[in-house]
This record gives C-alpha cells, sequence and structure tokens, in this order.
C-alpha cells in the first residue's frame, strides 16, 4: 500500500544524508516522501534532488531566557507550517533524524496522531532525540548498544545501522593491498566545515616521518586555509605526493582507496567508514554541542578495533608522525582495524530502516 512518509532532519549533512538515502529507499518503494528540514538543511541541493522538501523555521533552545522565549516562538512557528504541510499531503508516519529543526515536525505528527519513529546515528541519543523519545512509536539505532534511551521499552527499538549515501555504497572494495614497496594512502578530512587543526598538525607530523615512509605517501588533506598552496609545496619539497585542497567532492572513491583515515566522529562519517571498512584516527570536535557525541563515538570505535581515538589536546605533530609510524611499519596493524570497520558496517541501513518504517505503518 502506497504511503505519504514525512521525514525530520536537522541541517547537517549528518542529519540530513541518513534522511536522504531513506528518502529513495521508500521512493523506491513506491512510498511518497517529503523531507522537513531548514535552511542550512536545504543547501545540500545535490542530496535533496528529486526529493519533495520544505524549509522550515529553526531555533536552538541553547541561550538564556530570552532566547529562549524566541526560540520557543520559533518552534511553534515551524510547528504550524509543518502540521500544514502534513495535512494537505495527508502524510501517514513521520521519521526524525535529530537536530534542533526536528523537534517541529515530531511534535506536530503528535499533534496529528500520527506514528513517530526516530532515528538515531550515533552511540548516544542526540539531545533532540532525548526530547522526543517520549512521544515516539519506536526508536532506530545505528550501533547495538545506545547509551540515553534507559526506560524506553526495548521491544519498541530497533537495531538498522545509519543509512549512507549511493556514492558510499557504490565505493564499497577489498582493502587495498599493502606491503613493502606499496603506496600508502592518507586522506585527511574535518567534514563539511573542515578542520584547522589538521592543516596546523597534519604536514609537520608528515614531514617528521622518516624518509622510507614519507616517499610512499600518497596524501588527500582537506584544508580551507589561505596557506593550503604553500602547505601542497612544502610537502612536495619532502617527497610527499599530496592534494591540498578545501573539498573533495569524490568522497566514496577516496574513502575506498585510503589505507588510513584522519578525521572528526561524528556518525555520517563513522557510517561512511564502517561501510566501506577503512580504519581511521578520530579527533572528535573539542568543543559544542556535538563535543560529548563525538567523543562517545571515538571511544566505541576504538575499544571496537577501528583505529584510534586521539582528542585534540593531544594531536600534536610528534604525536601523529609517532602514531603514523606505527601504524605504517606493522603488517596487520591497518588490516586487522579495516576487518573491525567492516564487521561493523551495515550497507543495508537504509533497507532496514525502511523495513522499520512500513512495520510501523
Amino acid at each position: 500500500m502506497k504511503h505519504v512518509i514525512a521525514l525530520a532532519a536537522g541541517g547537517t549533512g549528518g542529519h540530513l544524508f541518513p534522511a536522504e538515502a531513506l528518502a529513495r529507499e521508500l521512493m523506491a518503494r513506491g512510498h511518497d516522501v517529503v523531507i522537513h528540514t531548514e535552511r542550512r538543511g536545504a543547501q545540500y541541493t545535490q542530496a535533496l534532488a528529486g526529493i519533495a522538501h520544505v524549509v522550515l523555521p529553526a531555533s536552538s533552545l541553547e541561550g538564556g531566557v530570552a532566547a529562549k522565549v524566541r526560540a520557543v516562538l520559533t518552534i511553534l512557528r515551524g510547528l504550524l507550517a509543518s502540521r500544514s504541510d502534513m495535512k494537505r499531503r495527508k502524510v501517514t508516519a513521520v521519521v526524525g533524524f535529530g537536530g534542533y529543526p526536528s523537534f517541529a515536525p515530531a511534535l506536530a505528527a503528535k499533534s496529528l496522531g500520527l506514528p513517530l519513529l526516530l532515528h538515531e546515528q550515533a552511540t548516544h541519543l542526540s539531545k533532540a532525540n532525548r526530547q522526543l523519545l517520549r512521544f515516539a512509536d519506536g526508536l532506530a539505532t545505528s550501533f547495538p548498544q545506545v547509551a540515553g534511551a534507559d526506560g524506553f521499552d526495548t521491544g519498541r527499538i530497533v537495531e538498522t545501522g545509519n543509512p549512507v549515501r549511493q556514492s558510499i555504497l557504490a565505493a564499497r572494495g577489498d582493502y587495498p593491498a599493502f606491503g613493502d614497496d606499496l603506496p600508502l594512502r592518507l586522506l585527511v578530512v574535518g567534514g563539511s566545515q573542515s578542520a584547522a587543526v589538521f592543516g596546523r598538525v597534519v604536514p609537520p607530523a608528515l614531514l617528521a616521518l622518516p624518509a622510507g615512509i614519507r616517499q610512499r605517501l600518497q596524501v588527500s588533506l582537506q584544508y580551507k586555509g589561505d596557506d593550503a598552496d604553500a602547505i601542497a609545496r612544502q610537502l612536495h619539497d619532502a617527497g610527499v605526493d599530496a592534494r591540498v585542497q578545501p573539498f573533495f567532492d569524490d568522497m566514496g572513491q577516496r574513502l575506498r582507496d585510503a589505507h588510513l583515515v584522519v578525521t572528526r566522529a561524528g556518525a555520517t562519517t563513522a557510517a561512511d567508514l564502517l561501510t566501506i571498512g577503512r580504519p581511521a584516527i578520530f579527533v572528535p570536535l573539542p568543543h559544542g554541542g556535538a563535543r560529548e557525541e563525538q567523543k562517545r563515538n571515538a571511544e566505541t570505535l576504538a575499544q571496537a578495533g577501528v583505529g584510534w581515538h586521539v582528542p585534540e589536546a593531544d594531536l600534536t605533530p610528534d604525536a601523529l608522525a609517532a602514531l603514523l609510524r606505527q601504524a605504517f611499519t606493522s603488517p596487520t596493524r591497518l588490516p586487522d582495524a579495516a576487518r573491525a570497520a567492516a564487521a561493523l558496517g551495515r550497507p543495508d541501513a537504509a533497507s532496514r530502516l525502511a523495513d522499520a518504517v512500513e512495520r510501523l505503518l
């Protein structure tokens, strides 16, 4: 039976990309889908191509009393707009992907008596999902164990994995050949906002490596600083084959080719790595609302053998050089970590999540 399903997603890629993946799976099954997001999410035009979407007013509840009052009024406007759209489209269920912009559509769903399924991308419930859990009819998780859902009926929790983009699924493949005299491919990415710390720490760490390793390195460094060209020249002069760019639009290919990734620890980044099966050095955000979430993700994945968790305060050139030297000189450490990553990957996550939605209906 054909249904109309609304997906509520925050404005970051970490929320919007899983929503996109589910949307395309549901559409392939014959359902109609609309994504309710906010201004930032609407900027992901490629992800939203061919998918109906609504841009809602949204605001965080952080700040003082005056800021909270303004935020509540903004959320109320978003709720009314979302509710009106759901009634017009005859929506039959809502899936929330977290982020404060998901509040309004989730509350609109409950005001209309629609079933609400929450999806959690991380190893710990996000602030938004924790607040919305009381209204939820089901919870889908990306990992076998997710903290913060205490008291919620375990019979209504299903592990689906975190849906990833088609370009990531298409990049799945065997771990690249690894051994003496073969190239060593290092990918350094800091998410959609890049990470200035990687531009400061990674180049001197690479320069500190033995010449035998430097001359085998093929480095892709995402960096937006004004000195990007100077960094690239410095690395080339030291024998490192390096590409320094503000953005890589072929991320699936670069992940597939990489022997090791240096990255933040966001949930979507983790899902991409696990789906393709690549080891990583995880450097969580040092501050902000996502700090604890990323820290827990990094700790969980490091404990599972997927790689290393390095707090940003400990990420010095000397420390990173020592870690890279250890990883690249061991014949087993990186291939073993790649196998651990692949074992946690859920390439069928979109299908499993769509099954959960259909069961809820």
